[in-house]
C-alpha cells in the first residue's frame, strides 16, 4: 500500500459511520420539517456531498425562505422552528452577515442556517444563498471515486494550517478543494500541477468568460490565484486565501512530489509556545487580553487589524511577524530586534527646495538639529529611551478608546516577557 492509500485507510469515513450519520441527518431533518411550514429543509455541506474527513462530520442544515419575508425577520422565525423541533436543546444564536443557529445534540455539532431561495445566475441576497446550488454542483459533477482525492486535499491542507476560509486561517474552503479535483481529475495531478505553477493563475470550469476576458480577472478580482464559482461569473471561491498561504500551498506540493509521505499528512500544528520559542535572537512579548464572547469572523478581523496596527506603532524596535491565539484568552506573541529605543531620534522630512513645507518642518521641530540627506530635510533630537514594555502600553491605552471588541482598559491585560 502506498503513502496516500496508507493515509485514506485513516481518513476515510467507515461505512458504518456514513450511514449513522445519513440517518442522524434525515431524522434532523424529519423533525425540523414539521415546524417549517412550506419551507424546503435540506442538507448541505460536506456530509450533503460525501467529502467529510473521519470524525469531523458537522451538520449544515439549511431552511430556505422566500424573498418575501425581509431578513430581519429570518432570526425570529428560524428560532421558532428550533424551538419547536427540539423543546429544551440549548443553542446559540451567531451572527455573520445574518443569523444562524449553532447547537449540539447526541454529540454532533448542527448549524441551522437560513438562506433565500436562488436559481443560478439569480441575485444573492445573503452570503450563504449559493450554499445550496454549490451542492448541487459538486453533486452532478464530482465523480464518486474522486470524493477520495478531496478527502487527501483536505487532509494534507488541514495538517498544514491550510485550510479553513474563515478569517482566523485565510487558506482553502471545501468548496475549493472540491472545484481543485473536479479541475485537475485527482490529487496526485494536482499536487504535480501546482508545483510547477505560479501566479496569476485562473480556473473558470463553467467557461463563463472567454480567452481574452480570462487573462484580465486576476487584475478584475486585484489577486494573483482566481477560480471563479460555477454558480456565480462574479465570484472568486479562492478569495479569501491570502497570497502567503498559496505560495505555502506551493511549496507544499513541491515537498509532496519530491517525496510522497504519510508524515506530510498527520503534522501536528505548531504550538503558540512552540512558535515564541523557535524566534531566536528576538526579545518575544506576550500581550495576554480577555476573550470577548464574538462569533470568531469577528474576533479574528479585529484581532488582525490590532497586530498589524500595533506592529505599525512598534516599528522603531522592528518588529517581525506578530501573532496571536485565541482560547480560553487572546495571546499576542510580539516580537522585537530591539528592547528600548536609540536615544536619537529622526524623523524624515520634506524635500528641502519645497520652500513653505521645509519652514514648516523646522518650526515643528525647533530643538532638533535639522540635516540635509539626498535633499530632503531630516530632524534628528535627543530623549529618553522608551522600554518596548512601555511602548506597548501606550498603544494599548489609544487603542482601549477604540470601538473594538479587544479595546479593554490596560489595567485588564497582561504584558509579559516570554
Amino acid at each position: 500500500m502506498d503513502a496516500l492509500g496508507k493515509v485514506l485507510k485513516k481518513i476515510e469515513p467507515t461505512q458504518g459511520e456514513s450511514a449513522e450519520i445519513r440517518k442522524f441527518a434525515e431524522a434532523l431533518i424529519k423533525l425540523l420539517k414539521d415546524y417549517a411550514g412550506k419551507r424546503e429543509v435540506l442538507l448541505a455541506g460536506s456530509i450533503a456531498k460525501g467529502t467529510y474527513l473521519r470524525e469531523k462530520a458537522d451538520i449544515d442544515i439549511f431552511v430556505l425562505f422566500s424573498e418575501k419575508i425581509p431578513k430581519m425577520e429570518m432570526k425570529t422565525e428560524l428560532e421558532k422552528i428550533m424551538m419547536g423541533a427540539f423543546p429544551g436543546t440549548r443553542y446559540q444564536l451567531n451572527y455573520a452577515e445574518h443569523p444562524y443557529i449553532r447547537f449540539r445534540i447526541s454529540g454532533r455539532k448542527v448549524d441551522l442556517v437560513p438562506a433565500y431561495r436562488m436559481e443560478i445566475g439569480g441575485e444573492r441576497l445573503t452570503a450563504v444563498d449559493r450554499s445550496v446550488l454549490h451542492t448541487k454542483y459538486i453533486l452532478r459533477n464530482l465523480k464518486k471515486k474522486q470524493r477520495r482525492e478531496v478527502l487527501l486535499l483536505k487532509q494534507l491542507l488541514r495538517a498544514n494550517g491550510l485550510y479553513g476560509a474563515e478569517i482566523k486561517v485565510e487558506g482553502f474552503s471545501g468548496y475549493l478543494c472540491e472545484l481543485l479535483i473536479i479541475r485537475y481529475g485527482s490529487f496526485r495531478r494536482l499536487m504535480k500541477e501546482a508545483a510547477k505553477r505560479r501566479p496569476p493563475l485562473v480556473i473558470d470550469l463553467k467557461k463563463h468568460y472567454g480567452p481574452k476576458e480570462l487573462r484580465g480577472l486576476p487584475e478584475k478580482f486585484g489577486v494573483g490565484f482566481v477560480v471563479i464559482d460555477p454558480t456565480d461569473r462574479n465570484r472568486n471561491v479562492a478569495a479569501a486565501l491570502s497570497g502567503e498561504n498559496l505560495k505555502k500551498f506551493f511549496s507544499l506540493c513541491r515537498k509532496f512530489n519530491k517525496k510522497p509521505s504519510e508524515n506530510l499528512f498527520f503534522r501536528k500544528p505548531e504550538t503558540f509556545e512552540g512558535k515564541a520559542k523557535a524566534l531566536k535572537g528576538y526579545y518575544v512579548y506576550v500581550v495576554e487580553i480577555p476573550k470577548p464572547n464574538v462569533v470568531d469572523d469577528v474576533l479574528w478581523g479585529q484581532l488582525k487589524k490590532l497586530t498589524k496596527q500595533l506592529g505599525h506603532a512598534l516599528q522603531e524596535y522592528k518588529p517581525s511577524d506578530i501573532f496571536a491565539e485565541a482560547n480560553r484568552n487572546v495571546r499576542i506573541a510580539v516580537p522585537l530586534k530591539l528592547d528600548k529605543t536609540t536615544a536619537i531620534a529622526e524623523c524624515p522630512g520634506p524635500p528641502a527646495n519645497m520652500k513653505r513645507h521645509a519652514d514648516k518642518f523646522r518650526k515643528m521641530h525647533r530643538k532638533a538639529a535639522i540635516l540635509k540627506r539626498k535633499g530632503k530635510l531630516v530632524a534628528v533630537e535627543k530623549r529618553k529611551p522608551l522600554a518596548a514594555e512601555d511602548a506597548i502600553k501606550d498603544f494599548l491605552k489609544k487603542y482601549s478608546k477604540t470601538g473594538s471588541h479587544l479595546a479593554y482598559p490596560v489595567s485588564r491585560i497582561k504584558i509579559r516577557r516570554f
